[in-house]
């Protein structure tokens, strides 16, 4: 069994550029996933208390500045089909679970009408972010299993590690789908109407 944990994070460096923090991704063979979705207190009246109130949060996700994180912790089986002169793959299993972080207002319906509409619209966009992470895992994952199914080796040694190989280049590629998908769409989050009015003096 092999175990690995990543994180991935939403972040907003509000006075100047983004903050992203992106770590390794997984693979799996139709894998058995849990999603497990956590949320944050976030309060103040106005956009810069909310915002302020965010950012307040950055020991419980793990860095200033993030609004986001989600956590994937992978564990692999494998089992192997060893016959004089050749291994194979049996049986190979993978389980992902997933912890999102996510804000959430704990007096939303008493905001002022449209800060209420724009706070909803910007926690909308923090969810789809990481749930976009996690559609990313999932795709990496489908790749990597059917490179793992195909593989095989002399011994059953060798195949384990064109395994880890297979492994190791596909954490690779996916690493760079993450940071390409948050390069893109936190400057995006960062231009969002709720950040936007708590920077207006």
């Amino acid at each position: 069994m092999r175990t690995s944990p990543a994180y991935l994070a939403l972040s907003l460096a509000l006075a100047a550029a983004i903050a992203v923090t992106a770590a390794p991704a997984g693979a799996d063979a139709k894998p058995t996933v849990k999603v497990q979705t956590q949320h944050y207190r976030v309060d103040g009246a106005d956009a810069g208390a909310i915002v302020r109130s965010m950012m307040g949060a950055h020991q419980l996700l793990g860095g200033h500045g993030r609004v986001g994180r989600t956590r994937m912790t992978r564990k692999i089986d494998w089992e192997f089909d060893s016959r004089p002169g050749s291994c194979r793959i049996k049986r190979h299993t993978v389980r992902l679970d997933f912890l999102t972080q996510l804000p959430r207002h704990v007096a939303e319906n008493r905001l002022d009408a449209s800060l209420r509409k724009t706070w909803r619209g910007f926690a909308r966009q923090v969810k789809w972010h990481e749930a976009q992470h996690r559609k990313i895992w999932l795709e990496c994952a489908r790749s990597a299993e059917r490179q793992v199914n195909a593989a095989r080796a002399g011994n059953c040694a060798a195949l384990v590690k064109k395994l880890e190989r297979i492994y190791d280049s596909s954490n690779a590629a996916c690493d760079r789908r993450h940071a390409d998908f948050d390069r893109v769409e936190t400057a995006k989050l960062s231009k969002h109407p709720l950040i936007r009015a708590s920077v207006k003096r």
